[in-house]
Parts: structure tokens; sequence; C-alpha cells
């Protein structure tokens, strides 16, 4: 993993054309109720596609997170949320968030898991900025040539990525297809310590 990450043209985030590979409306639906959502944490947000919208949707109940490594995206998303209240952008490393312990109800992973360049190390950290009980959406590149996303090669299989999570003790709890290009996947994990692996 870990071979390709984004470097292109930032405007390319924010193309017309993404709405309908990857629809924001779908993304949010995935979370389900969240009533008792208190935190959410976008990792690898980019310039904001998913986190403003998101930060809308939990406005009543609480706080989005908008994490990523690329300094340059962060001072567009910093300058487009100004006037909203319950996001904090967040620049970081890949395998060090600059979140506190044990408080994130939910985080986002958009085309982000084939980008990792240590998984395991990763999870370790989401696990540690994340409540004891805590659900992961992942979503990423079907096996499909688009004119958007990474080499073939590249990419994860939908396989890969549900058998890695469930060998760090996290349920399916169900799928979802953004788009023809993309898989959808929503883990739980409620029986293990924040710090431990565990294995189904």
């Amino acid at each position: 993993m870990g071979a390709h990450k984004f470097h292109g043209d930032i405007a390319k985030l924010d193309r017309p054309e993404r709405q309908q590979v990857l629809p924001v409306d779908t993304l949010i639906a995935s979370m389900g109720d969240v009533t008792e959502v208190t935190a959410v944490a976008d990792l690898g947000c980019g310039t904001g596609y998913l986190s403003l919208p998101l930060a809308q949707h939990i406005a009543e109940n609480g706080i989005v997170y908008a994490v990523d490594i690329n300094p340059e995206m962060l001072s567009v998303l910093r300058e487009r949320a100004t006037h909203i209240d319950n996001i904090q952008v967040i620049q970081s490393e890949e395998n060090s968030i600059p979140v506190p312990n044990g408080i994130i109800d939910v985080s986002f992973l958009v085309t982000v898991f084939h980008e990792l360049e240590d998984p395991s190390k990763f999870l370790l950290e989401l696990r540690r900025i994340s409540k004891p009980v805590h659900r992961v959406i992942v979503v990423d590149w079907n096996q499909v040539q688009g004119e958007m996303g990474p080499p073939l090669e590249e990419r994860i299989p939908e396989a890969d990525a549900i058998r890695f999570f469930r060998n760090w003790g996290y349920g399916l709890t169900h799928k979802f297809t953004p788009s023809p290009y993309m898989y959808g996947l929503v883990f739980l994990v409620s029986t293990c310590r924040p710090l431990d692996r565990c294995w189904m």
C-alpha cells in the first residue's frame, strides 16, 4: 500500500463529476442515526468535500475533525470553514493525529485506505483517538477503470479491505455503493479495548 497519494491539481477535487462518483448525501447517509454522535473524524479530508456538509449535518450534536497531511489543501478548507463553528481543521502526520484520546464516534476514510504506507500503524492511531465503541466508514476505488482515481494495480480490492478490518476486530455492519466506481464499507468495533489488536 501507499504507492499512490494525490498530488494533482487541487481544483480537480471540486469538479462536478466528483459528485457523481462520490455523492455526498450517500456518504453521510452511511452513518445512520447520528443522535448520539458527538465527534466525527474526516481523515484525509482534502479541501473539505465531505467535512463541510458533514459539519452541517451534525451541527446540533457534535463537531467534525477535518484532518489531512497536505497544508495547501487545509489552507483552502480553513477559508471555506471560516463561519462554521463545529469544524476543527487539523494538519497531521499519517500515523500521528493531533486529536485527544478516545473522543471520536465515527471516522471516514474516503479514498484514503489505498494510500496508506502502513495501514496497521494508521489503525492503531485511529483506535487511540476513537471511543471504545466506534465506527469506521471506508470508501475506496473499485477495480473499474474510469477518468478518475489511481491506477488499477494500486487499488485495494473490497475483499482485502474487509479482511484487514476484521483481523483487527471490526465487524462489517453493512456495505453501500456510492457509485459503480466506488465501494463503501461500514465497520463497528465494540469488544476490544482501544489499543488492543484482536482477531475474529
